[in-house]
């Protein structure tokens, strides 16, 4: 029940969002960039910025556009965590599949408590490279990585990769 919620409000979401934002949405190649995730172990979909900006008000990480910079916006966000990992399945930078590989997990969703679409970044990474793959046995919700960092199987390297909390706004657009 709670996925079908999650996808009705997904398919509003993304209407809006379409009818809304029409190009000013088009990540590189005049494309919507539609991200998997996991979430409570099902795969959703949400929509990532992907906006590089001429003008110095985009937010970036590495090689992805973030679009606006919220780093001056005080608004509630919920982690995403970041899994980096070269067995990671979901994403990596444009033209190189090798770079920056990683999974999404999301806390929380349409529906829930504290569910914004805004969320700010958990980077995480393994603390001994090699003993996950998570292209056989991914992270599938936000309670198994909480559980892996407090195991110490992964390890959150957010402030040593970006000096300030990364925040976007990504809403969850589908479910399964």
């Amino acid at each position: 029940m709670r996925i079908r919620r999650i996808s009705l409000v997904a398919a509003a979401v993304a209407t809006a969002v379409v009818l809304v934002a029409g190009p000013a949405s088009a990540g590189s190649g005049g494309r919507l960039r539609i991200e998997p995730a996991w979430y409570a172990g099902h795969e959703v979909s949400f929509l990532q910025p992907s906006l590089f900006s001429a003008k110095p008000n985009g937010g970036v990480f590495a090689c992805f556009g973030l679009g606006p910079d919220l780093s001056g916006v005080t608004r509630p966000t919920a982690p995403l965590y970041v899994i980096l990992d070269p067995t990671a399945t979901q994403d990596h930078c444009d033209g190189d599949p090798t770079a920056l590989r990683h999974d999404h997990v999301l806390s929380v969703a349409p529906g829930d408590r504290g569910y914004t679409g805004a969320w700010t970044l958990v980077l995480l990474v393994e603390a001994a490279p090699g003993s996950v793959d998570l292209a056989v046995r991914p992270f599938t919700s936000a309670a198994q990585v909480r559980n892996a960092i407090a195991a110490g199987v992964l390890v959150d390297v957010s402030s040593a990769l970006a000096p300030s909390p990364v925040t976007m706004v990504a809403p969850v657009i589908g479910g399964s």
